[in-house]
C-alpha cells in the first residue's frame, strides 16, 4: 500500500521511470543516455 503524496510514492514513480527509461533504451525506440538532457539524467538521480 502506498499512501499519496508521501516519499513511498515518489520512489515508486522515480522506479517507474527508471524502467521505462531503460526498457526503451534496450528496445531501441528510445533516446540514449547521449541524447538525454541534463535535467534528464539528473531526474535519474533523484
Amino acid at each position: 500500500m502506498i499512501i499519496k503524496d508521501t516519499i513511498e510514492e515518489k520512489i515508486l514513480a522515480l522506479q517507474e521511470a527508471k524502467k521505462d527509461l531503460a526498457e526503451e533504451i534496450l528496445s531501441g525506440e528510445g533516446k540514449s543516455l547521449f541524447e538525454l538532457s541534463t535535467e534528464e539524467l539528473l531526474g535519474l538521480l533523484e
